[in-house]
């Protein structure tokens, strides 16, 4: 494929005290910067303030200069190898509408804290970092306070103050109207639903106050973007968006009904959306001038305003535009790729099956690959649903020897080797190698592909009968044959299924795979319905929320798919669902324990318990390690990291805004 022009038909065929952070002005944010002195700069190709286009815009008075444009404390931000030059546009990608997260952490990525380049957060706040506000955190995680940049300004050229960041809590993430099924609980008192005390000191700061230490607030904001629940909603342009708020314009329902929708909160909701809504002021690098739905492409502009600098105070970003194209599924964002059509991209075409034709194909294309390990721990995990309506099939899929005896009973290098590229080993639904968590017996037990131990263990779990064809009969007196949901997110797990397939049914069980849409499939999980169903499964998470680390102990009735009953009895304190095993019980408790602990420390000790649980009681069957994820950057796109950490806002903590062509 190499010697020959790619077309789709081708590819077709083949911790406590005080903890102050000041301002980052001054501060190197990466560690591998080369000599920054003028000499760099020039051979750079500009030792300009700012870019051309703004200069030439402050010139015809249409711009203010630009020191009336940053802030008095503008963050400082050191490229990666070297300062860049002004100009050019960002070529990427999207795959159809709905692959909002490239979006999300290209563009999006300005939180109030942020990820150090580097770092994912799970090593507590070694790894945060001050972004749009510098922040304090006192009494032991109890209060939080943020003070924002002296003169920042949003998009607009607007005051960006602390009025804006009591808006956010007090008229939008709090206000009851727009959050009918609850308040996130980042804005409430641990295990309530009495709302954080948030006061204004002055023009510029505001501060969270807590009853109870609040741990993980700084990560959860360091990982939100503009599309994410909850911490995203910390800082929004009150001057924009209260003309769409009923406390401040009380006609906005007729104006909702003019565009003809239900009511303002509709209408507040789609203003307040910033890949939808080019009108929206905001802080990111670059502004959305073409929006989703209204063009084949998204495309933004640099913001006149933006507020960091590199280190020899020359206005970032260095790239003029971004431009991401629709195109309709993976195969021709593939092509793109590997026809040299795109400049840096990381979602959706890099899955383990089509690294080695991206990697084959990189000369060609004049591309790259770089590293991005990975935050899940396993291609696809296999849960059975243990709080199942059906009597007969909850008391078997609860018994351990059933789920140990089909473990045995799948010979995963067949798929390794199939499906996923050789790339990976046999793994269970543990955490990964990387993660503080690590424990290689979990992640090895009952993995080995071994027959007889399978039999012997479906035989302790109760199924000895057997029809004239060697099937084992179920609870019912029938054949076993257990259905298992997958959904079309994952194609490779229909594939994999039919391995597993084969699998079971040489120790008598039968295997019917659905694969149905992912709404379906969130619907049918919260229902309670499915006898199996298969996910990928996520590493586990010291800093989480509630619902967090679902995989490992059922926090999460949208997600804890073996015990989705047991999730909702612990996300309800009691008041629905299925209270668990006392094993359970405790393990949850500590869960709780881990969440709620300031100290990392300490946290770290709850979690090992949670884990320890976890392995005993075995609550799902793992195929295989997740490999290294992995992205493209074209050979003339600079101050890309040859590895990114694995974090969930990819490439965000890598400060695109330092990126040049």
């Amino acid at each position: 494929m190499t010697q020959h022009p790619l077309t789709r038909r081708n590819l077709l065929r083949g911790g406590g005290g005080l903890l102050l952070l000041a301002t980052a002005g001054g501060c190197s944010f990466f560690d591998t910067s080369p000599d920054t002195g003028a000499g760099a700069a020039q051979a750079a190709g500009s030792s300009a303030k700012e870019a051309p286009a703004l200069a030439e815009l402050v010139k015809a008075g249409k711009l203010p200069p630009l020191e009336q444009r940053l802030p008095k404390n503008p963050l400082v931000v050191t490229p990666l190898r070297e300062p860049g030059r002004y100009g050019g546009t960002w070529n990427s990608a999207m795959v159809g509408e709905d692959d909002i997260d490239w979006l999300i952490y290209t563009l999006g990525y300005e939180p109030l804290v942020r990820l150090k380049p580097g770092t994912n957060g799970q090593k507590g706040p070694d790894d945060i970092t001050p972004n749009v506000a510098e922040f304090e955190v006192k009494d032991d995680g109890r209060e939080y306070v943020f003070r924002l940049r002296e003169g920042l300004k949003w998009s607009d050229g607007q005051p960006c103050t602390a009025d804006d960041l009591m808006f956010a809590f007090e008229d939008v993430t709090t206000y009851r109207d727009l959050h009918s099924t609850g308040i996130y609980d980042l804005f409430l008192e641990n295990g309530t639903t009495e709302l954080v005390k948030v006061e204004k000191v002055d023009e510029r700061t505001v501060r969270y106050v807590y009853k109870e230490p609040k741990a993980g607030l700084l990560f959860q904001i360091a990982t939100a973007t503009f599309e994410r629940p909850g911490a995203s909603g910390l800082l929004l342009p009150k001057h924009y968006l209260k003309q769409f708020h009923k406390k401040y314009n009380p006609d906005v329902d007729k104006l909702a009904k003019d565009q003809q929708l239900e009511d303002w909160t509709q209408l507040f909701m789609l203003k307040n959306d910033v890949p939808h809504n080019a009108d929206m002021p905001t802080l990111h690098p670059w502004k959305i001038t073409t929006a989703i739905g209204s063009g084949t492409a998204v495309v933004a502009e640099r913001n006149p305003y933006y507020w960091k600098v590199d280190q020899q105070g020359r206005q970032l970003p260095y790239i003029d535009r971004f431009r991401s194209e629709l195109v309709s599924d993976v195969e021709v964002e593939l092509l793109k790729i590997m026809n040299g059509e795109i400049d840096m991209q990381l979602r959706k075409f890099n899955s383990p099956e089509n690294k080695p034709l991206v990697a084959q194909n990189a000369a060609k294309g004049k591309y790259r690959l770089y590293d991005v390990p990975s935050r899940l721990s396993n291609t696809m995990i296999i849960q059975f649903n243990q709080t199942i309506a059906d009597d007969g099939l909850r008391e078997l899929f609860r018994n351990k020897d059933l789920r140990i005896g089909l473990s045995y009973a799948i010979n995963r290098k067949e798929i390794i080797d199939g499906v996923y590229a050789g790339q990976g080993e046999p793994w269970q639904a543990a955490p990964s190698k990387a993660n503080a968590l690590y424990d290689a017996e979990f992640a090895k037990q009952y993995a080995e592909y071994d027959v007889a131990k399978a039999n012997e263990h479906l035989d302790k779990a109760g199924l000895t009968e057997k029809d004239g064809d060697g099937q084992r009969l179920g609870p019912d007196g029938k054949p076993l044959s257990i259905t298992i949901m997958a959904s079309t997110e994952f194609p490779h797990h229909v594939e994999a299924l039919e391995f597993v397939k084969k699998g079971w049914e040489a120790v008598g069980v039968g295997l019917r795979v659905d694969p149905i849409a992912p709404t379906l499939f969130t619907e049918r999980s919260m229902g309670n319905n499915p006898q199996a169903s298969t996910f990928t499964c996520s590493d586990f998470d010291v800093i989480t929320g509630t619902g967090g680390s679902h995989y490992y102990v059922p926090s999460n009735s949208g997600s804890a798919r073996y015990a989705i009953r047991w999730a909702q009895w612990y996300g309800s304190k009691g008041k629905s669902g299925d209270e668990p095993p006392e094993q359970v019980r405790e393990q949850l408790e500590a869960f709780t324990r881990m969440r709620n602990e300031p100290d990392f420390a300490k946290a770290l000790e709850h979690a090992e318990e949670v884990v320890r649980i976890a392995k005993e009681q075995f609550y799902a069957i793992g195929i295989s390690s997740f490999p290294n994820e992995y992205g493209i950057v074209s050979n003339s796109f600079k101050n890309v990291p040859d590895s990114m950490a694995a974090a969930i806002v990819n490439p965000g903590p890598t400060m695109p805004e330092q990126y040049s062509l």
